[in-house]
């Protein structure tokens, strides 16, 4: 389902829309910001349903008899709801009452279903409702003949009657059930000065051709690959799922990392991860659905800011209602902050088919989305807490845009500042991807180092593994350093310098894992050592310079000068 151009939803069969028929009585002229003084309370009430709430001047072909029973009828019909509403005018005609019984108006229901959409297969009720507007207070007899005029709550016709009492400014129906026209907004007009507020005819949308969605769609599609091309560690469950490590290597979204490790990029990087195929197929199909519809519908400027928002909102609510341990990726919150967006900017649209079909195809995806909010903090695999901040995050822009966009202007404001913020935006994200790979580098080192269990615990242990450790981890320094220690310790003193020289050479692995540590003055005091016990004193000196440097004593290290590697005097 989507926009076209004009701003309507395709995609979404609808019933066909009723012909208009003439009424049995002239429909009010609709007046101008006041209404007339000598307009009946009925007149001003269809007025109103005309130019407020989407009814239309007509009725059903199969509902012909409700002109005939009534002083006017209107139809609400947006695709889905499908419903009559028929007015007695009884301050013109105190004689007047409607004209049909219950079983007549089930009999012309059942004949208007094919008006009604379908939800999930089942076939939504035909709603007519009948009020009657007099000065006079409910007889007794009406109040049976209106009370008459319902049905039960399973059936696919839904009666609904109502009595307006204009002098009392009162309002009496025969059912508790919700009606289009409810009793609380017919005592608002009663209670209210008498205005007409006619909406704007809303401007069309230039024709736009959709850029940003299915850019990031492709954007969604490079990162699954890079799942698996630039992965580290070993696969997940699930189809083409990547394990936690890659997950976390290329950018997911963690509390630690992200508010301890201050690596905030990850909240730009996460929404183009996903956990497997069925992840990406998911939130890539309703973020075409849905990215389509509000870039023709407001512009890729506000569609961008959405995204943002959407990615900002939901990692941050995801890092405050998550586990320490969860590592979060995937597109749904931004997702989520899209149909937020929808449900608020359809308040923009008259009501009718269009804001119908945005508010459901919202709303269908968004409640699912969010019930398990309500019940637990966690939801297993999915991530809710993601769902509600790209929710939340994208209800509010939604809503701030409906107020500051005028109803003639045929695109949202501030277009211009939106697509600077756009850009900077993109150049924020092609510096995380950067920072994401310089990250993943270096969780790549961490698989080639000699795991904690699998460490030995003592010299003497270490040199009867060195062999073992060396040919499992070559480019852990420590199983160099082993095999150096035994090699030197069997008198093969150029196969210690080769280990030795060969640990030194991993200066990736040095410095990112083990700078502060021991290790490197280690490692080049064992070489300094077989340098010298092979006569190369100068190469021993130049080897161990760096590290016989005077301490804050101003003294040389001690067990360097007693190991004959540094001078007596610095």
């Amino acid at each position: 389902m989507r926009l076209d151009a004009s701003g309507r939803l395709d995609g979404m069969s609808a019933p066909p829309l009723p012909e208009p028929l003439p009424s049995a009585a002239p429909m009010p002229e609709q007046p101008g910001a006041s209404a007339q003084e000598d307009t009946s309370f009925a007149e001003y009430l269809l007025c109103k349903l005309l130019a407020e709430q989407g009814f239309t001047p007509s009725t059903f072909p199969e509902a012909a008899e409700l002109e005939a029973a009534s002083d006017a009828v209107l139809t609400y019909s947006d695709g889905m709801a499908a419903i009559a509403v028929c007015v007695v005018d009884r301050e013109r005609q105190p004689s007047r009452v409607f004209g049909l019984d219950t079983a007549s108006l089930e009999r012309i229901g059942k004949d208007c279903l094919r008006y009604s959409g379908t939800v999930n297969g089942a076939k939504l009720p035909v709603g007519i409702q009948v009020i009657e507007v007099g000065d006079a207070p409910l007889s007794a007899e009406d109040r049976k003949r209106l009370d008459a005029l319902r049905l039960g709550a399973f059936n696919k016709v839904h009666l609904h009657a109502m009595h307006v009492d204009t002098r009392a400014g009162t309002v009496w129906a025969n059912t508790w059930r919700r009606a289009k026209v409810s009793p609380r907004y017919v005592r608002q007009l009663l209670s209210a000065p008498r205005r007409l507020e006619v909406l704007e005819e809303l401007a069309e949308p230039p024709h736009r051709t959709p850029l940003l969605t299915p850019l990031l769609l492709v954007a969604m599609a490079l990162g699954f690959a890079a799942e698996h091309f630039l992965g580290v560690g070993e696969a997940g469950e699930g189809l083409l799922a990547p394990g936690v490590q890659t997950l976390v290597a290329l950018g997911g979204v963690n509390a630690g990392l992200v508010v301890e490790g201050g690596q905030w990029w990850r909240l730009l990087t996460a929404p183009l991860l996903h956990g497997d195929v069925f992840h990406l197929a998911l939130n890539g199909l309703c973020l075409w659905f849905v990215g389509h519809s509000l870039e023709l519908l407001l512009g890729r400027a506000w569609l961008g800011l959405l995204l943002l928002v959407g990615a900002l909102g939901g990692g941050a609510l995801s890092m405050a209602f998550n586990d320490a341990s969860v590592v979060s990726v995937g597109a749904s919150g931004v997702l989520m902050a899209l149909l937020g967006a929808m449900l608020a900017v359809s308040r923009r649209f008259p009501p009718g088919q269009t804001q119908t079909q945005l508010r459901m195809l919202s709303l269908q995806m968004l409640v699912p989305s969010l019930i398990p909010v309500a019940m637990t903090r966690m939801g297993g695999a999915i991530d809710f807490a993601a769902h509600l901040g790209g929710a939340l995050a994208g209800g509010a822009v939604g809503l701030w845009l409906t107020r500051v966009w005028p109803r003639k202007a045929p695109e949202p404001p501030a277009a211009a500042p939106l697509g600077v913020l756009g850009w900077v935006a993109v150049a924020a994200l092609v510096v995380s991807v950067g920072l994401a790979w310089q990250y993943r580098q270096v969780s790549a080192l961490a698989l080639d180092l000699i795991p904690e269990e699998a460490l030995p615990t003592t010299h003497a242990e270490g040199m009867r593994q060195a062999t073992d450790l060396q040919a499992r981890y070559p480019r852990d320094p420590r199983a160099h350093l082993f095999q150096a220690m035994a090699q030197a310790e069997a008198g093969n003193l150029p196969a210690a310098e080769t280990a030795l020289r060969v640990a030194l050479a991993e200066k990736d692995i040095l410095e990112h894992y083990f700078t502060g540590t021991q290790l490197p003055l280690i490692l080049h005091e064992e070489l300094a050592s077989v340098l010298l016990q092979q006569g190369r004193e100068g190469e021993a000196r130049t080897v161990i310079a760096p590290f016989c440097a005077p301490g804050e004593d101003g003294q040389l290290p001690r067990r360097l000068v007693e190991r004959g590697l540094c001078p007596m005097t610095p």
